[in-house]
């Protein structure tokens, strides 16, 4: 990814959390949309004066945007985490230890808080 896309990811991200559509971003950005939709897919550079329309429309500061496609830039150049991986996963239900279930006046009798013989109710 270089910042082109960058920016172009942070302006959609923006434009979202803005709650508005490309149609009225590009109205109120003073762009037509056919070159707005050009600079979300990344497929023309950005201006810096349409940087600052775009900004603009969306109550932002030009900086703002380019901070954010700064941080998406970075994230993108990270390493990924290394995958953590499960050991010993049952793959099928034949692969399950069969486990036995007591009631809880069962496990109340084990411990003693009542007699195994008392009767209850279940």
């Amino acid at each position: 990814m270089d910042m082109n896309e960058a920016v172009a990811k942070a302006i959609s991200a923006e434009r979202s959390i803005a709650g508005m559509t490309v149609k009225e971003l590009a109205a109120d950005a003073g762009i037509p949309e056919r070159s707005l939709m050009r600079v979300l897919q990344a497929e023309r550079d950005i201006k810096v004066n349409q940087v600052e329309q775009i900004a603009n429309a969306l109550r932002l500061y030009p900086h703002e945007i380019i901070e954010h496609a700064e941080t998406i830039l970075e994230r993108s150049r990270r390493e990924a985490p290394p995958q953590l991986v499960p050991l010993n996963v049952p793959t099928s239900v034949e692969d399950l230890d069969v486990v036995e279930f007591k009631s809880e006046v069962d496990l109340a009798a084990d411990k003693g808080e009542i007699a195994a013989d008392q009767p209850h109710a279940d």
